[in-house]
């Protein structure tokens, strides 16, 4: 646990050290750094794995003014640089893989490497993000979780009993700072600048995902210049906690492949 002082507040981040190769996770919206737990439990020891909660998120603070993609760009190039990593592969789910593709065309020289998993360049209308964040203000996050889960999950997760956990998660998270985080989303489209991210890249899609369906991923995949795809057959849009074994296997061929 280690707290990264920024020009908002404090971020809570968690690195551990080693000699292999160095991968940043990035995660979803309404969820904290605790998502890659099993992800990370299935790497190799000897790797370097770094892993932040975003503004509003786990234990990091809520900004007090409004952010885009950009500036929690910043706030994950800020962690790669306090952790003294000269460059990294970078791991982002959802927007943390809309995150992920900002830092590569922010600062292409720090990323060796992308694993996007359900994500994509512009993640849904603006006007389906005004509508949540208006549910929310309305009805608060635990009325807003209830209909979540079965967005983020397939049916084998659905029933599994550890599910409730992810939704009591998300209730919990705080309600500005999610507000906050899906403005950001609503505003952001870069798929005229794909071609641009020429690293190779990795991207995961889930067959039962109701938040970014396998037809966008597979469109993400074909725009950007060295990508790779795979499809879990029996997942939803969080593929790291309900398929983490598999995440992880395909995950360490690619780095195994890529890393420098």
């Amino acid at each position: 646990m280690h707290a990264l002082k920024r020009d908002w507040g404090t971020m809570h981040v968690r690195h551990k050290g080693g000699k292999g190769p160095a991968l940043v996770f990035i995660n979803s919206l309404g969820t904290d750094l605790r998502m890659w737990d099993e992800v990370c439990g299935h790497l190799p020891q000897d790797w370097i794995t770094l892993r932040m909660d975003k503004r509003g998120h786990g234990l990091s603070e809520t900004a007090l003014e409004g952010y885009g993609i950009p500036e929690l760009a910043e706030d994950v190039i800020a962690a790669i640089d306090d952790a003294g990593l000269a460059s990294a592969i970078l791991v982002g789910c959802s927007i943390g893989g809309l995150i992920a593709q900002h830092v590569a065309l922010m600062v292409p020289e720090k990323v060796q490497g992308l694993v996007l998993s359900n994500t994509a360049s512009m993640l849904g209308a603006a006007e389906g993000w005004h509508a949540r964040i208006a549910g929310v203000r309305e009805n608060g996050m635990a009325a807003m979780a209830e209909g979540i889960l079965p967005r983020w999950f397939g049916p084998k997760m659905l029933a599994n009993p550890n599910a409730p956990l992810w939704r009591t998660l998300l209730a919990r998270t705080d309600q500005e700072g999610y507000i906050a985080t899906c403005a950001a989303i609503a505003g952001t489209d870069i798929t005229d600048r794909l071609g641009e991210i020429t690293q190779p890249a990795l991207v995961f899609g889930g067959k039962h995902d109701l938040a970014t369906p396998p037809e966008v991923v597979e469109a993400l995949a074909r725009n950007l210049p060295r990508a790779d795809l795979v499809m879990f057959e029996e997942t939803g849009h969080l593929p790291a906690i309900e398929a983490p074994e598999a995440f992880a296997e395909a995950l360490v061929k690619f780095v195994e492949r890529i890393a420098k």
